[in-house]
């Protein structure tokens, strides 16, 4: 669920290794923007701007399908047995809990989660926190001023290989990480 993507040396690549390229990652991410670097010029200002969370891009990935309270998507397959896993909460999010869930899902599976992003509702605060990392990088999360719409569910994406998509729902519901206030 890359923000962007961005081909290099496709000038050394044959034609038709370039389309199969191309089209493999439009069936994993057709929403993100895709420059190929030896044919045209990359907008630096488009490929660096910070619009994954600000109420415009945040649409692109968070835009789940219509889903029962805490359904899994976990049906999008490709032949190499990658996975997206969309997850939604209802009940806010003990941060310390969620933390500490993610912490030993990644200590256990981080070869195999390839991407994780997500936009949580933290129990006793009204702002939502942005969290994101590939494999065992998790990166800082991003306390968001307000949220992108009027959705205030916690919702996590996941993109993985060979982890069965309701194997994380387990996971992360026998952690009991919503707030019991």
């Amino acid at each position: 669920m890359a923000d962007r993507l961005v081909l290099t040396k496709t000038d050394l690549a044959t034609a038709e290794t370039v389309r199969l390229l191309v089209q493999r990652l439009r069936c994993i991410n057709p929403a993100a923007p895709l420059w190929r670097a030896a044919d045209q010029d990359v907008d630096a200002g488009a490929l660096l701007a910070k619009d994954a969370f600000d109420g415009n891009g945040a649409e692109r990935w968070l835009a789940l399908p219509p889903t029962r309270p805490g359904h899994v998507h976990g049906d999008r397959s490709h032949h190499d047995d990658i996975r997206a896993v969309a997850l939604s909460l209802d009940e806010p999010v003990d941060w310390t809990m969620f933390g500490i869930w993610l912490t030993m899902l990644l200590h256990r599976h981080g070869s195999e989660v390839l991407r994780v992003k997500g936009i949580l509702n933290i129990a006793d605060t009204d702002m939502p926190v942005a969290v994101h990392g590939v494999q065992h990088l998790v990166h800082p999360p991003t306390h968001m001023t307000a949220w992108p719409d009027t959705d205030r569910r916690s919702r996590l994406v996941f993109i993985v290989k060979g982890i069965a998509p309701t194997a994380i729902e387990r996971s992360l519901r026998a952690f009991s990480m919503t707030s019991t206030a």
